[in-house]
């Protein structure tokens, strides 16, 4: 759900294992069965407090994700930076910093670890993507973005990476919209592999359907050798599309998980919570999102250093994850215990093949906390 929070701002200013050779075999329309196995995850420590030395303190986090070396990133918005830790929770250094001069960025939307090991992150107040060095060296705008971002990120293999990208044009005095999954080279905004495409007419006065057939259609995750899985956000259908380093299908599968509706009180909570960050965001006047009156399926993805796959079930109110090999087996199911209630679907877990980390959108203490995060028993 913290991509609701990205896209408020970028609308309202508009404009278990794989093969060695990073070649799975095909699989394909195999339907998964629940293993019953049930582990934990545990918090095993944090970054982040309410007051004392700014490095620590967090003013809202966007986005994390790894360094080459193990280190923990994370994108702060409000601070306009990205800020690297040790796995003991120490500072080590700074991406970027708030201004428009070089290596400055306004309002940073999103930011990855390239698998070359390049830090990117998007502002398309000061240009597009920005790339650092390993070190945190500025290496300048590599892609120059203004006004149709690329979204949600995530490393491909060696300088590419997936993201959502719109484009806009009039036919015949309507706007129309066109929304793709694609992978991106780190020097171009033109992607270099589809996953997903979608073209419809934009409603200046109902946002929710951009918001459900481009921003919010889809979610993906890739390996550091280019296998990339791709699911639609839905309602009613739980299914996965895994496609190999050239982009060619092989595996997809489904899961049968219930529906889940959402409370009347659950549905006006949601979208008070998103035009309230919205507005705290910078945005003028109401986002005019109606959410759904059942939760999503599938909410987010991410691949660990095993090459297994985690699913996040969007039915759950505790952040659960379904498990899966590349040939769609499911290997087990793993849950954050003692998050309960509406407030688990405001966590964020991000999985990566260097660990997982978690936080809240909306913290019970006020601020922000990153969490480590390990299975039980590893």
């Amino acid at each position: 759900m913290k991509y609701l929070m990205i896209c408020a701002s970028v609308i309202l200013a508009l404009t278990v294992a794989a093969c060695g050779d990073g070649q799975p075999e095909a699989a394909v329309d195999e339907s998964a069965e629940d293993t019953g196995i049930t582990l934990e995850l545990l918090f095993v420590d944090s970054i982040g407090v309410e007051l004392g030395d700014s490095n620590y303190v967090l003013g809202s986090i966007e986005a994390s994700s790894h360094t080459l070396d193990g280190n923990i990133l994370i994108l702060d918005r409000p601070a306009c930076c990205v800020r690297e830790y040790t796995t003991g929770g120490e500072f080590v250094r700074q991406y970027g910093r708030r201004g428009t001069g070089p290596g400055e960025v306004v309002n940073p939307l999103s930011m990855t670890r390239l698998t070359d090991g390049h830090v990117v992150m998007l502002d398309m107040q000061t240009g597009g993507l920005h790339t650092f060095s390993p070190d945190g060296e500025w290496l300048g705008v590599t892609v120059e973005i203004i006004n149709e971002p690329i979204l949600w990120i995530t490393p491909a293999e060696s300088n590419t990476y997936l993201g959502t990208h719109n484009t806009f044009d009039v036919e015949d005095g309507q706007l129309f919209v066109t929304a793709v999954v694609g992978k991106f080279e780190s020097d171009s905004k033109e992607p270099i592999i589809t996953y997903w495409e979608n073209t419809f007419p934009f409603d200046f006065i109902d946002f929710t359907v951009l918001i459900n057939e481009s921003y919010f259609a889809n979610v993906f995750t890739s390996d550091r050798e280019g296998n990339v899985f791709l699911a639609r956000r839905d309602t009613k259908e739980y299914q996965i599309t895994g496609f190999d380093v050239n982009g060619d299908v092989f595996v997809e599968f489904k899961l049968d998980t219930p529906m889940a509706e959402k409370s009347e009180q659950e549905i006006i909570e949601e979208a008070e919570f998103w035009n309230t960050r919205a507005r705290n965001m910078g945005a003028n006047g109401e986002l005019n999102y109606m959410p759904d009156p059942f939760r999503w399926k599938i909410h987010s993805m991410g691949i660990d250093d095993q090459h297994r796959l985690w699913v996040r079930r969007g039915t759950e109110e505790t952040p659960t994850f379904d498990v899966f090999d590349y040939e769609g087996n499911h290997l087990f199911t793993a849950e954050l215990p003692g998050i309960t209630g509406h407030s688990g679907l405001l966590w964020e877990v991000h999985v990566d093949e260097e660990g997982i980390l978690a936080w809240s959108l909306d913290p019970p203490d006020g601020y922000q906390i990153l969490y480590i995060v390990e299975l039980a028993d590893q």
